[in-house]
């Protein structure tokens, strides 16, 4: 017959009786587990690389003493800006005188070879379409 070996813990309480090997495995468990070093908590709830990707923020530059600081501006209410004369509505806006769209076309060519020929002299467009639509 086999003996059977009860082992007891320190407490004093028996453990269910083992084979050799088992008792062997579970003693190199518990050493393992307690020369393992602990492992550090993580900072965060977020995975260990991605907080390793987070580079650390700077710290912020200190406040300068009050006879270094800008001086601030005297709050000042702000210019009221310059009256402007009241519109004249008694008369309509100049107009260019009636002319057919095929003539208004024209004039414009004109005016747009005159312009880059640079042969405006001092002219607008206005007083030029006013002569143009008038011939």
């Amino acid at each position: 017959m086999t003996e059977r070996v009860i082992a007891r813990d320190p407490g004093g309480v028996p453990s269910p009786p083992r084979s050799a090997c088992a008792a062997i495995v579970a003693s190199l468990c518990m050493l393992t587990t307690a020369v393992a070093a602990p492992q550090p908590a993580p900072s965060s709830d977020r995975p260990p690389h991605v907080a390793a990707r987070r580079a650390p923020r700077a710290p912020a530059p200190p406040r300068r003493p009050p006879e270094q600081r800008a001086p601030q501006p005297a709050e000042a209410p702000p210019a009221a800006p310059p009256e402007l004369p009241p519109l004249d509505t008694s008369a309509p806006p100049p107009s260019l005188p009636r002319a057919p769209r095929e003539r208004m076309r024209q004039c414009a060519m004109q005016w747009m070879k005159i312009k880059q020929e640079g042969r405006v002299g001092g002219t607008s467009w206005r007083e030029f379409a006013t002569r143009c639509l008038t011939r």
